[in-house]
């Protein structure tokens, strides 16, 4: 019999050299075990983060446009027994080198949907997965944000349609034999795969004002998380919905569009003075595999370590807003649990989010007050986004009930089982349409090019 093959996606960053032995021993443990092994080193490796441009489900089916070395990370991917996540655990998600290469794993799945577990997920593409493995390292012990890390490993597990899954986290102070017997156990321990407890990771809020004592005019921020540049993106519909709320109340604001020159100097002092100047940070992104996209995830990353290097940072606040690409606004969770760790991390006060689901369905890239607008009603997101503006105005928390309008069924009188079924078949056609579009048949939608 052959030996099992694995790949390994070491997420470590430049500056991360005492990941170096734990990393080490996770070498020695599959030597000692015959593994076929393969490394990625991913901080060595030039990758262009996923544009959200959807070209690998309708131009180019199962393959990522970009032409650079993501393409053999994903060929080794599907081909291989054993996937293994090793990172820091950044705000109890994956560092910002590991979400650049996560982030380009959606064309091993359909763009098609079907109900896995009881939830809405993508078909899979492939009938065979890698057993999906999470190795998170801390440099200081909290349990709640090694609960969080396990818990993405394994939803990433069911989105992907691993047939098992396993994560832990170490810390970087544990003696090496702890640390060796973690990782063995993690070879071959079956974790059950979270499903039910996912929603209990969504922040909670205390109901407070957040007003800052100083006088004079406040000032917010909107960070734009979306990677569509060229086009009106669901994210920067609803954070501008906000800011003009903000603006009418006598606030002065300003708006910023996440780039990939945030790994270059100028990139990250511009991002930090942009932050730096608000009193309201209002981050709007959309659902990436379960978490951050890979710029977001690296913005959160720049903002914290300068942000714990200011000896006088004044009282600023954070307020999220997510949308996803599934009916069910739950899918959220664990994102916003990651920003919130941020925010704690980073010295913000959290003044609470909103996560929407069906966020293109519902966006579709026009204004949400636009007359004679295309797709479902929006009026519940109108007047969530109103009541939230109003509050975060005032200088408030936002009130749970914008999340609960939020998250409504947006077709009157609908059951939600009605509206995901209806999700579902208009999904289909507009994957199909889409493809059409670009020469492609709706039989090559199904294409496997990685299937040898």
């Amino acid at each position: 019999m052959s030996p099992q093959k694995v790949v390994i996606l070491n997420g470590a960053k430049n500056e991360d050299d005492d990941l170096t032995s734990p990393f080490s021993l996770l070498n020695n443990v599959l030597v000692d075990g015959a593994f076929d092994v393969q490394s990625f080193h991913l901080k060595e490796i030039k990758l262009a983060h996923c544009t959200g441009c959807f070209g690998c489900w309708i131009k180019t089916p199962g393959i990522c446009v970009a032409r650079d070395k993501g393409r053999e990370i994903i060929q080794s991917i599907i081909g291989c027994d054993v996937v293994i996540l090793f990172t820091p655990v950044t705000f109890g998600g994956y560092s910002s080198p590991l979400k650049i290469i996560v982030d380009r794993f959606i064309p091993l799945i359909s763009p098609f949907f079907g109900n896995y577990h009881g939830e809405t997920h993508h078909d899979p593409r492939y009938p065979r997965y890698p057993r999906w493995v999470g190795i998170g390292v801390q440099r200081h012990p909290d349990t709640a944000e090694a609960e969080l890390f396990k818990t993405l490993v394994g939803r990433n597990a069911i989105n992907f349609h691993a047939p098992t899954f396993a994560a832990d986290v170490m810390n970087i102070d544990d003696d090496h034999e702890a640390m060796t017997q973690k990782l063995q156990g993690l070879l071959s321990r079956k974790d059950p795969k979270p499903v039910d407890n996912v929603a209990s990771f969504f922040p909670k809020v205390d109901m407070r004002s957040l007003v800052d004592t100083r006088e004079g005019t406040r000032h917010a921020l909107l960070l734009i998380g979306s990677p569509k540049l060229t086009q009106r993106s669901t994210s920067a519909i609803l954070g501008e919905h906000v800011l003009e709320i903000l603006r009418t109340a006598g606030w002065t604001t300003n708006l910023y569009h996440l780039k990939a020159s945030l790994n270059r100097e100028k990139g990250k002092t511009e991002l930090c003075s942009a932050v730096d100047r608000a009193d309201l940070v209002i981050l709007a992104f959309p659902l990436y595999i379960d978490a951050l996209p890979h710029l977001v995830t690296r913005a959160l990353e720049v903002i914290a370590t300068h942000n714990n290097t200011l000896t006088d940072k004044k009282n600023q606040q954070i307020f999220t807003i997510i949308n996803n690409g599934f009916p069910e606004y739950d899918h959220n969770a664990l994102a916003l649990a990651i920003c919130h760790g941020f925010a704690e991390q980073s010295g913000f006060s959290w003044a609470g989010s909103l996560a929407m689901g069906a966020g293109e369905a519902l966006g579709r890239g026009q204004e949400l007050t636009q007359p004679k607008r295309e797709g479902p009603p929006v009026k519940h997101v109108i007047k969530a986004l109103d009541m939230a503006g109003a509050a975060l105005a005032k200088g408030n928390t936002v009130p749970f009930e914008t999340q609960r309008l939020i998250s409504k069924t947006p077709i009157p009188l609908a059951s939600f089982g009605i509206w995901r079924w209806m999700f579902k078949k208009i999904g289909k056609n507009f994957w199909i349409q889409k493809a059409s579009e670009k020469g492609v048949s709706k039989d090559r939608l199904y294409a496997k090019p990685y299937a040898d």
